[in-house]
């Protein structure tokens, strides 16, 4: 299986070195920020490597500035006119550090899912009631976009609970919110009214590999990194990515690597903030992946 392994990541790695050079070279190929999703509904199996190929790549479709608001909540982000690269990807970094995004708040998971169907949503303290969102592929949206989401929960297990700053809140995806509820099963909620929308009463993985068959959502809470379509998305080690449905039954398991000049870098180590210049934003049918590099600097 080693032999097999290495000859896939080979032919891979071939491809993508013709197709790019080193990630300091890529990522600052871009003129504003750069972001990529890598796909999910596009993988392929080779010699027991499954490979989520880039969206488009090498093609740079996500380069953009982010939302116009941002410079007014993080000034100290911006560089002369702010169209620039470095303040791009430091306004981007003050945002994720802020808590000031929908779903950035658990300490529960291994990453926070923060990507609602190319959307980032969050807010400005000042008023809270106002739900900004950007989609991570449309650049430089005016400070006028808002909308007005319900920050409190209506109905069911989670009645009462604030949407900003709960770690009881997972994961963002399908127009939803999902939620740990205290008998440590799921409740899904519609972002835009804040109603229930599908309560789970499981609170143990019914079926699945080895060590999670019989074993509790719980325990297995510090491995899960994103929601989208109905599927819970979750990775342990490295590369071992275990997919289940609402109910908490098994679907299937990869073993993952991302194409392009990533082929050689795990998802986990990039989940776990152990790349520089990468940032893990969340699960949109796979990864999507920050190439920031500009550091954030105290506010």
């Amino acid at each position: 299986m080693k032999k097999h392994i290495q000859r896939a990541l080979l032919s891979v790695a071939l491809v993508a070195a013709s197709a790019t050079s080193t990630l300091a070279q890529t990522s600052t190929d871009f003129r504003y920020s750069h972001l990529s999703r890598f796909k999910e509904d596009a993988r392929y199996e080779s010699s027991g490597v499954v490979v989520y190929p880039r969206e488009a790549y090498p093609a740079k479709i996500y380069d953009v500035r982010p939302h116009q608001m941002l410079r007014k909540l993080f000034p100290g982000a911006v560089i002369g006119d702010g169209n620039n690269k470095a303040s791009s990807d430091g306004l981007w970094r003050y945002l994720l550090g802020s808590g000031y995004v929908m779903g950035s708040s658990t300490n529960l998971t291994r990453a926070q899912d923060l990507t609602e169907d190319w959307q980032i949503n969050f807010v400005d303290p000042k008023t809270p009631e106002r739900n900004y969102w950007f989609e991570w592929y449309a650049d430089n949206l005016p400070a006028t976009v808002y909308t007005s989401y319900g920050q409190t929960l209506l109905n069911g297990p989670q009645k009462g609970a604030r949407v900003m700053g709960n770690p009881n809140l997972l994961a963002v995806g399908d127009d939803r919110t999902v939620w740990l509820d205290p008998d440590g099963s799921l409740s899904f909620y519609l972002r835009g009214t804040g109603t229930l929308d599908f309560d789970s009463t499981v609170t143990t993985f019914p079926n699945g590999p080895q060590g999670w068959s019989g074993t509790t959502l719980r325990s297995h809470l510090r491995h899960f990194i994103g929601y989208e379509e109905g599927k819970l998305y979750f990775l342990e080690g490295d590369r071992t990515l275990h997919v289940y449905d609402r109910n908490l039954t098994f679907i299937r398991t990869d073993e993952i690597y991302l194409s392009g000049e990533l082929i050689e870098t795990s998802l986990g180590s990039i989940v776990d903030g152990k790349v520089p210049g990468l940032t893990y934003i969340g699960w949109d049918l796979g990864p999507v992946i920050g190439f920031f590099t500009r550091f954030m600097t105290p506010m």
